[in-house]
């Protein structure tokens, strides 16, 4: 890399106030050292425990999203490592935690459908919703946990969680760049 341009980068992330990136393979191990790290520098710069345990809470469940979902394609062997990225910053007294990660295009509607209803529900039925799955045996088809993903992240945060999906060009319309956001 030229120095100029990690200079442009370093001077970006400072604007953003970046905490903490990440753009790689993720597996469980390299989650939890992870974790540790980001751990340590959120109660570093923050005495607040809510809001260390908010902003820890809801990375953990978008890293866990990417270890479960990430798909490499059609072509890909089953034993593929996930790969995704995150970042974790703080702007104007809040933080965020946005990850990203590819998807199978096939999945976006279910995806976009999840996320809508989500994003629609009341602070109150989104806590309504987490528990009753919580008491449940209710289990989604599509979910590698117990559905709670989604609903942790969108409890966690302080503002409605927002998403995008990019096609990924020379996919052949197969996959997707799916990016979820939270602001807690």
């Amino acid at each position: 890399m030229n120095i100029e341009i990690f200079r442009g980068y370093r001077q970006f992330v400072g604007e953003q106030g970046v905490l903490f990136y990440y753009d790689g393979f993720l597996s469980q191990p390299i989650i939890t050292a992870i974790g540790e790290a980001l751990r340590g520098k959120l109660e570093a710069e923050d005495s607040a425990s809510r809001a260390t345990r908010k902003v820890f809470s809801a990375f953990i469940e978008m890293m866990q999203n990417i270890i479960h979902y990430a798909d490499a394609g059609p072509a890909a062997e089953s034993s593929v490592t996930p790969c995704g990225n995150v970042a974790v910053g703080r702007k104007n007294d809040h933080y965020y935690i946005v990850s990203g990660n590819t998807v199978a295009t096939s999945h976006i509607e279910r995806l976009r459908t999840k996320l809508e209803t989500i994003r629609a529900m009341p602070r109150d039925e989104i806590q309504a919703e987490y528990k009753r799955k919580l008491r449940t045996d209710e289990q989604d088809e599509n979910s590698k946990g117990a559905g709670l993903g989604f609903l942790t992240v969108a409890r966690d945060a302080s503002e409605p969680i927002e998403f995008h999906f990019e096609p990924i060009a020379g996919s052949g319309n197969a996959l997707s760049f799916f990016y979820l956001k939270a602001t807690v």
